[in-house]
């Protein structure tokens, strides 16, 4: 599960910054080499989020290499 401060938007978490959406990127939020991938933005008072087509497909694609499943005892 994503960390405090990090949102689920349609189902993808991310990070807010004013009306602007960045990837979560898991282990990169505490380095400050680390380029935030803007994946588009989002407006709180109609609550619609406008997706970056080109940001969101590499970033995706980051996301599920990146998951490393977990089985229960």
């Amino acid at each position: 599960m994503p960390s405090h401060g990090v949102e689920i938007i349609d189902g993808i978490p991310v990070i807010l910054k004013g009306s602007t959406m960045y990837a979560f990127q898991h282990g990169l939020q505490t380095t400050t080499t680390a380029a935030p991938i803007v994946l588009g933005t989002y407006d709180a008072a109609t609550k619609k989020a406008t997706w970056t087509d080109t940001s969101l497909d590499a970033w995706v694609m980051a996301y599920r290499e990146g998951l490393v499943p977990q089985s229960r005892k």
